[in-house]
């Protein structure tokens, strides 16, 4: 009987990206009063992203994510994504949870300027990675 290679086992069509660099505001609520709480990104794609924390989440559950990626000269905001909590997976005390962008939620999901906005996200973060990749591999 064959295995599946690893990239066969990968059920995402998009390679994922470590998102050090990205700061993550978790809001459950719908309150845009509420300023959440800044979560640890695991890892971001323009149709998700995963997350670190010791809130308790249920999968399908809604929630609102504001993403600031921090830049040399400057920074990328994008605020009030909503997102379904699409899995979860205990890691240590905390819980890696896999955010799915819901592009169909509301005006501000089916912008085009949001999706824009996602994309170079995830080309921000993945030419940031091909670097530390050739620099750490020229050691």
């Amino acid at each position: 009987m064959a295995t599946a290679s690893p990239l066969q086992a990968e059920r995402r069509h998009l390679c994922r990206f470590p998102a050090a660099e990205l700061e993550v505001r978790l809001r459950p609520g719908r309150s845009r009063f509420r300023k959440g709480e800044v979560v640890e990104a695991a890892d971001f794609t323009r149709e998700g992203i995963a997350i670190f924390t010791t809130r308790s989440l249920k999968s399908g559950r809604k929630v609102l994510v504001d993403l600031t990626l921090r830049l040399d000269r400057g920074e990328i905001h994008q605020n009030r994504l909503v997102a379904v909590v699409s899995n979860q997976r205990p890691e240590g005390k905390q819980t890696r949870y896999g955010l799915r962008f819901d592009f169909r939620a509301n005006g501000t999901m089916r912008a085009l300027d949001t999706q824009a906005r996602l994309g170079r996200m995830e080309g921000v973060l993945e030419r940031i990675e091909k670097l530390k990749t050739r620099t750490c591999g020229d050691d």
